[in-house]
This record gives C-alpha cells, structure tokens and sequence, in this order.
C-alpha cells in the first residue's frame, strides 16, 4: 500500500522536477512548445512557479516514502491557483522564459480549458489538475494512490470529479477508475482534448 500526504513548500523542487519530466512528451505541452529541447528547459520553470502557486488554493500530494509524483486537487470553490498567487509565485519568470509565441500558444489553449470545463461541470465539484508521475517510478502504483485521496475526498461529500487530458492511453486509465468522457475537443493544431467525470460513489 502506498501512504499519501500534502506537499509542502519544501517539496516544491521536487515536485517541479516530477511534473516536467512526466509532461515533457505530453501533447498539451507540445502545444505551447513543440521544440522539446525548449520544452525541456521551460517545463521546469513553469511548474516550479504553478507548484508554489496551487500550495496556496489546492490540495497537493505527494506519496509519503518519496516525492515521485504528485496530483493537484481543486475545488469545490476554486478550480486553479489565482492569478494573485501565481504573481506571487513569479510568473513573470515564466513568461521571460515563454517568450510571447509560446506564452500566447498557452494562453489560447487555456483559455479553451477554462471554457469547456465551465461549459460541462456546472456544479459543484472536485478538479485534478496537474497529475503525474516521474517516467522511472511508473507501474508501481504511486498514480492509482494519488487519485485515490481525491476520490475518496469527493466521495465523502458527495461531489463529482472532473479533469482533462489529452492521450486515450490516459483515458483508458481513468475510466478503470470511474470517469467518463463528457466531450472531446480541439486545442492548438487539432490536438484533442477528453474533458472527463466521475460520479460520487457511495
């Protein structure tokens, strides 16, 4: 069994480092840039800066033993870290590091996130934003405990789950877990996106 607990500010580098390495292939990364070595030395600076942020509105996890994955969790207030802190956080670092093609590529495909998850959770309800594990820590079912804290905290008030992702790969995991997909779009140059939910369980 894998135990679970916050993050803390003190895991912050480490947590920046896991989430760049898992979405360093991911296509909705790709979007914002698709040269992977700019990826690589972007990523890095982005989630550093999103990490800090989300500590302050979210709940984040870590698995206990090692920081070797994390999932954010929103909700039911708010659904993302807020602009104030994400300024406080330093994202004018991000946006030096961007460079304003890549920051505009983000800032439209974002903007479609925000529209379709308004569009299709009307209600209130829990979201995994940021969710990965590192690449060598995979198959040992760190991912599996990770969803499972939210899942457990949604069934207990009795509220769905939403989130997107952009791999069927994905998807297949997710609907093991319950979810289903709401509806699937396009970002940047015809990129799909599954917008997806989980009913409550009793």
């Amino acid at each position: 069994m894998i135990d679970v607990r916050s993050a803390t500010p003190a895991d912050i580098e480490a947590c920046s480092r896991v989430l760049a390495r898992a979405f360093q292939d991911d296509p909705g990364t790709m979007v914002f840039e698709p040269d992977p070595d700019r990826r690589r030395a972007i990523l890095p600076v982005f989630f550093r800066t999103w990490v800090a942020a989300a500590l302050a509105d979210g709940d984040l996890v870590v698995p206990a033993r090692a920081v070797d994955g994390l999932a954010s969790w929103f909700g039911p207030g708010s659904h993302a870290p807020s602009d104030a802190a994400m300024t406080d956080a330093g994202f004018a670092v991000v946006i030096d590091s961007f460079g304003p093609a890549a920051m505009e590529r983000m800032g439209a495909m974002v903007g479609e996130l925000e529209a379709q998850h308004a569009r299709l959770m009307g209600e209130a309800h829990l979201r995994l934003e940021f969710f990965g594990v590192d690449p060598e820590a995979r198959g040992r079912g760190i991912g599996g405990a990770l969803a499972d804290h939210g899942h457990d905290r949604a069934d207990t008030f009795g509220l769905p789950c939403y989130l997107e992702t952009f791999t069927q790969r994905n998807v297949a995991w997710y609907e093991k877990r319950g979810y289903r997909v709401l509806a699937t779009y396009l970002v940047g140059d015809d990129v799909p996106v599954y917008g997806m939910r989980r009913e409550p369980q009793t």
